[in-house]
């Protein structure tokens, strides 16, 4: 490995920096936001070495994982694992038809990345090089980032409506205790995906940024919700926590009222309740006897427009774990999903108007750790479309119209980012 300090940066030469690794294609940009632990460093890589992909006719995308080795202080391995994949090769049993080449799984190695941690920036490089191609990246004349971008159209209210009062007669049925259900916006979209990625930026701080440019398509997330860290030694043992988000509030000026009515809302703590539990159960599937434990419960974490709450789930897993049973055990996260899992899974293809695709997978990297986030407050830029999706999850107390008002609350760091690039 190979390190070239850089020295201290503003916010705004780490943007001109993205911008010119842009310009030499494949830009995979984990922005961390550098207010906590969750998003301490960001990473930003160019021009991958090598990509492994799996797609919709493939009937075990998960295979790919085995592919991709575990080493790295940084991460090497950088791309997601669409909520599709979770459907991928079942195509008889889903109600929404996928084109047989959509990816579902994508992950690009870089052997050089840009790392900022607080305003130090450095190069971490496999080798000299390596490091000059990054230098030479750096050198290249920034992208613009010139987009248009036309007005959102989302699924109708009512629909929304009507598909959560069909999710209550299943829960009272006893079909199911919980399910998560989303609404989709679409708008036409043409230009540098990185303009809105970079619009969303200024709309929505959070822990957890991704951008992906995977050539045909570009993923731009805002997340604040850890699914998956771990960091296993060399037989698979090792630390698995996940950091399950479920029950939202609109934020005001009093933080501290605010978290003490989320706190004690009583549809909220159910379903918070119900999805630690799940992910409990998750983590079991591959943990030590009795290492499962519930590290922090219930706490309060404030962001531009919304409170969530939060919990900590940890084990230590087994010997002889992989990354490949990992998520075979707990894709796709709980939280986005519902309980019991497989039920919930099947309701939400049925109900929802039309596939997730990326939207509620996983993002993020693999390296000796390996740190995913749920792909929640996800766009995708696809063939001159930008989709948008926001949701929420439903128990038997759930009102329609509060939930129909929570997608909008929700959906508002797209539709403000999609103003400011019509704004120029």
């Amino acid at each position: 490995m190979v390190v070239e300090h850089l020295g201290t940066w503003s916010d705004t030469q780490w943007v001109e920096a993205i911008r010119r690794l842009a310009a030499a294609g494949g830009l995979a940009w984990l922005d961390g936001d550098g207010t906590t632990e969750l998003g301490a460093q960001s990473y930003a890589g160019a021009a991958p070495v090598e990509t492994r992909v799996r797609r919709w006719a493939d009937p075990d995308p998960l295979g790919a994982l085995e592919e991709i080795e575990m080493r790295g202080e940084v991460p090497r391995w950088i791309g997601y694992i669409a909520y599709d994949a979770a459907w991928s090769g079942r195509a008889e049993r889903a109600r929404w038809p996928r084109p047989d080449d959509e990816p579902v799984l994508r992950f690009a190695r870089y052997d050089a990345l840009l790392v900022r941690r607080g305003d130090r920036v450095r190069i971490v490089a496999d080798d000299r090089q390596a490091l000059a191609r990054m230098r030479a990246h750096l050198d290249r004349a920034p992208i613009s980032t010139k987009a248009r971008a036309g007005l959102a159209q989302a699924t109708r209210r009512d629909a929304h409506a009507d598909a959560i009062a069909r999710i209550r007669r299943h829960i009272e049925a006893g079909d199911i205790y919980q399910a998560n259900l989303a609404r989709h916006w679409v708008a036409a979209y043409d230009g540098a995906p990185l303009a809105l990625f970079l619009a969303m930026r200024r709309a929505s701080p959070v822990p957890l940024g991704v951008f992906i440019d995977a050539g045909d398509h570009a993923v731009c997330a805002r997340t604040m919700e850890r699914f998956l860290r771990w960091e296993p030694d060399d037989d698979g043992q090792g630390r698995l926590e996940t950091r399950p988000i479920k029950g939202t509030l609109g934020r005001r000026s009093d933080d501290d009222a605010d978290a003490a009515r989320l706190r004690s809302d009583e549809k909220e703590r159910a379903e918070h309740t119900m999805i630690v539990d799940l992910m409990r159960n998750d983590l079991g599937k591959v943990a030590e006897v009795g290492t499962v434990e519930v590290v922090r419960a219930l706490h309060v974490e404030p962001y531009a427009r919304l409170h969530h709450l939060v919990s900590t789930v940890a084990c230590r897993t087994r010997r002889g774990i992989n990354l490949r049973d990992v998520l075979e055990a707990t894709f796709p996260p709980g939280s986005v999903t519902g309980a019991p899992k497989v039920r919930a899974v099947e309701l939400i293809e049925a109900l929802e108007p039309g596939p997730r695709g990326i939207y509620c997978g996983c993002v993020g990297h693999i390296g000796r750790v390996v740190d995913l986030a749920v792909a929640i407050r996800t766009a995708v830029v696809r063939q001159g479309q930008v989709r948008y999706f926001a949701g929420g999850g439903l128990v038997w107390a759930s009102d329609p119209e509060r939930e129909v008002a929570e997608t909008e609350l929700k959906a508002r760091v797209f539709l403000d980012a999609l103003a400011a690039v019509r704004g120029g």
